[in-house]
């Protein structure tokens, strides 16, 4: 077996991953897009252009990093996904600009089944990430076993399930797995149970909670609706955040499914193209209510919001008391449009706070990975220090992008 990093030994996000087999068989896991402002196509000869070389491409997660390109890779070569997975980001891609659809056939994947490529065993199983139904790939072949993470964490709502799985696994030859917070100080970070019991005193000391989060974190959506439940607190959700929901399963707070969440619905959304307003508008508008506005409520928030939050919530007198929690990455705070939301907001009395537990593996989770699975060899991608690997873990191979293992 032969292990590829096309992308990924010295950067986080982008990552992609080639496993070829002693009889040829060749996989990718993952081909999304680069963490930069500026979306530059990849090209890969026999994937993205020229006669398809490649025997399938595996997705991991709905994260644009991991999943953005896809819509480039020839239409011959399979593309395994899990279908919550392929709805959010389809999902997503209608809302955000530049953002690429998948509409040609995939393969839908279920987790603990096993999909197999000529002499290639892969085998998909559910993690704990801040991405929905993300996972992990178990591939055998040539007598060998190689896990590949993709993006994970023990600290959330699946952490558990997520180490019984690796429990079942076992011992491997190889594991390729993401260093995202290596060069960060933190060597554990706060569970999603820890974060909502912080949230319910947050809660209980402001009448109006704004929350600036990804809407498709839903572990983080459940923690503020249960601390929203817990202070008796009216649960609005934005039209692009009550989309995502309301195509999960019936469980994940929705208005379609909770009677105690709305959707508010702002201007910037009926000024959109009408294939967007019949598709996304029309059958969310009977959920739409006033009264939560005049209580207390939580409330999902975008940057795009701020003018009809002004007109429509401040200077109408209802925020009387309110808080905007930020609950994302510190480098996020970087861009311009969150600065000014935050900024603006501010100005009209509305105090600023940070509530966050990264979606990434901390070095005690990364740790129990390595002792549960005892894999022969490590690579560690998604990652810009994987230097600091060494003085972490044993068996490193540190690979270079372009670079190969022969196992």
């Amino acid at each position: 077996m032969k292990v590829k990093i096309i992308k990924g030994t010295n950067q986080i996000g982008g990552c992609i991953t080639e496993i070829t087999s002693e009889k040829g068989t060749k996989i990718i896991i993952d081909f999304g897009e680069d963490l930069v402002e500026k979306k530059i196509p990849v090209e890969i000869e026999g994937l993205t252009t020229g006669i398809s070389s490649y025997d399938a491409v595996f997705i991991t997660h709905s994260h644009g990093d991991h999943i953005g390109l896809v819509s480039d890779i020839n239409e011959d070569i399979p593309i395994f996904i899990e279908k919550e997975t392929k709805k959010i980001h389809n999902l997503s891609s209608d809302f955000m600009k530049d953002a690429k659809p998948i509409i040609r056939k995939t393969e839908i994947i279920t987790f603990g089944n096993p999909i197999f490529i000529k002499d290639l065993k892969i085998t998909p199983y559910i993690v704990d990430h801040s991405a929905y139904h993300s996972c992990l790939y178990l591939i055998e072949g040539d007598g060998l076993r190689i896990i590949h993470t993709g993006d994970y964490r023990n600290h959330g709502r699946k952490g558990v399930g997520f180490l019984n799985s690796l429990k079942k696994i076992g011992p491997v030859d190889l594991l390729i797995t993401e260093g995202t917070t290596f060069g960060r100080s933190n060597d554990e970070f706060k569970t999603e149970d820890e974060l909502e019991k912080e949230a319910y005193s947050i809660f209980e000391m402001y009448e109006q909670v704004l929350i600036l989060q990804s809407s498709t974190n839903i572990d983080r959506l459940v923690t503020f609706y249960k601390a929203s439940n817990h202070t008796k607190k009216y649960f609005i959700e934005d039209l692009f955040t009550a989309t995502i929901t309301s195509h999960l399963k019936k469980t994940i707070p929705s208005p379609i499914t909770h009677k105690n969440v709305s959707v508010w619905i702002t201007n910037n959304y009926y000024k959109k193209p009408s294939a967007l307003k019949e598709m996304y508008i029309k059958p969310m508008e009977q959920y739409k209510k006033s009264k939560p506005f005049h209580h207390d409520f939580c409330m999902i928030v975008k940057p795009s919001m701020l003018e009809d939050i002004k007109e429509k919530l401040y200077e109408k007198g209802l925020l009387t008391n309110a808080c905007i929690i930020y609950s994302m990455w510190d480098g996020y705070l970087k861009e311009e449009s969150i600065q000014n939301f935050i900024t603006e907001l501010e100005k009209m009395g509305v105090t600023f706070l940070k509530l966050h537990t990264s979606g990434h593996a901390d070095k005690k989770a990364m740790k129990q990975v390595e002792n549960i699975i005892k894999p022969k060899k490590i690579i560690f991608i998604h990652t810009e220090h994987k230097e600091m690997a060494n003085e972490i873990f044993q068996n490193i191979i540190n690979l270079e992008d372009g670079e190969e293992l022969c196992l």
